[in-house]
């Protein structure tokens, strides 16, 4: 499900638009790849929430009171407030188990994704954005092989889940980074992982959430200047 609302990326001097009762919302900005995250598992879940942006390049005041950190996501609802990616995403998740489960109900399959997680987040994402591709090419082969175990076209199984959710957002933005060369995606010779890749642009809630390669490369080539774009960078989503 689409999100009912979505502002434009609220910055220094705006207002913080009035929480409605009841309303799930999340704060995020449309190019950050841990803000996805969270979005992909509200929208794969089809649970209603509205989307308030938030420039993390010239904050609003009032987000320091959604999450003292000043990074997004941040979720809340009514009196609630939570942040960082993997607990609001895993917070959806155990808060509306039954729509459309996107986590095993075995707490050893369980574990074993977090382990997954916890390797995604120490080394592949590090890898990515300091555009280390022999570091980034064993991160694959460890992921690659992980899958090919599995035996399954997802990480969760048949389709996608949490954990697939969790890491897409660094592989979607493989093909316009250097990391394995302008408009390199991941090899062919990593057969499970490629495959993977090439079935989750296929996925519902995936294509909810995501832009062209160009859309990504003029935001990266302005970002944290202040030629910043945020809302100026045409998207579908």
């Amino acid at each position: 499900m689409a999100p009912t609302s979505t502002t434009k990326h609220l910055k220094t001097g705006d207002d913080l638009p009035p929480l409605k009762p009841g309303v799930l919302r999340i704060y995020s900005m449309k190019f950050c790849p841990f803000a996805e995250r969270s979005r992909l598992v509200l929208n794969a879940k089809n649970i209603p929430h509205e989307v308030v942006n938030v420039s993390t390049w010239k904050k609003p005041t009032w987000f320091v009171t959604k999450n003292p950190l000043q990074k997004v996501p941040a979720l809340e609802q009514d009196d609630k407030i939570l942040y960082e990616s993997l607990v609001v995403s895993r917070y959806v998740e155990e808060t509306y188990p039954d729509q459309t489960p996107l986590m095993s109900k075995d707490p050893y399959q369980r574990a074993k994704d977090d382990i997954i997680l916890s390797y995604v987040d120490e080394k592949v994402v590090p890898a990515f954005y300091k555009k280390n591709d022999e570091e980034f090419n064993k991160c694959l082969d460890y992921l690659d092989g992980d899958l090919k175990k599995r035996g399954t076209e997802y990480f969760f199984g048949s389709r996608p889940g949490y954990l697939d959710y969790m890491l897409w957002p660094i592989f979607v933005r493989v093909r316009y980074s250097d990391v394995l060369g302008k408009g390199n995606g991941v090899p062919a010779s990593y057969g499970s992982l490629s495959g993977w890749v090439s079935r989750m642009y296929n996925d519902a809630a995936v294509k909810s959430t995501i832009h062209p390669d160009s859309a990504f490369e003029e935001f990266a080539k302005h970002y944290r200047t202040d030629d910043t774009l945020f809302d100026e960078i045409d998207t579908p989503n």
